[in-house]
């Protein structure tokens, strides 16, 4: 069975990428952009040794409790207009983006931190549009 996340963590050890490696399947790595000064990516690889993987980045941005109508709207928007990563709203009001993929065992290390950066870049992007949106309503 291929080890899709040693693959990325040795390939992120030889591009000079720090990350944070949780556990077995998890591996987080944290970026900063023009508007967030943090943006981590949490990585999940398949359990089963698939070569699926899921990335995720939660608290994006809080939602007030009153406005979670509202934020559904803005996830629709969000996701007409970044169609690689899918944003909600989790059950703690937190703007979420999450992406998922097939990876080439071949290519794990580039396209796992391809994936990052355009999510990172995404979320980026978007940060000022939630908070447009959320208080013009």
């Amino acid at each position: 069975m291929t080890d899709y996340k040693q693959i990325y963590l040795d390939y992120m050890d030889a591009n000079g990428i720090k990350y944070i490696d949780h556990d077995q399947y998890h591996v987080e790595v944290r970026y900063s952009g023009d508007h967030l000064k943090s943006i981590p990516v949490h990585v999940f690889f398949d359990k089963k040794g698939a070569d699926n993987v899921r990335l995720v980045c939660w608290k994006i941005y809080k939602c007030p409790e009153n406005l979670l109508g509202a934020a559904c709207g803005i996830c629709n928007v969000l996701n007409k207009n970044f169609r690689w990563v899918k944003f909600y709203v989790d059950e703690d009001y937190d703007f979420v983006g999450e992406m998922d993929a097939l990876i080439d065992p071949v290519f794990v290390g580039n396209e796992c931190s391809k994936m990052v950066r355009k999510m990172v870049n995404i979320i980026d992007e978007a940060h000022p549009k939630i908070d447009a949106l959320i208080w013009s309503v």
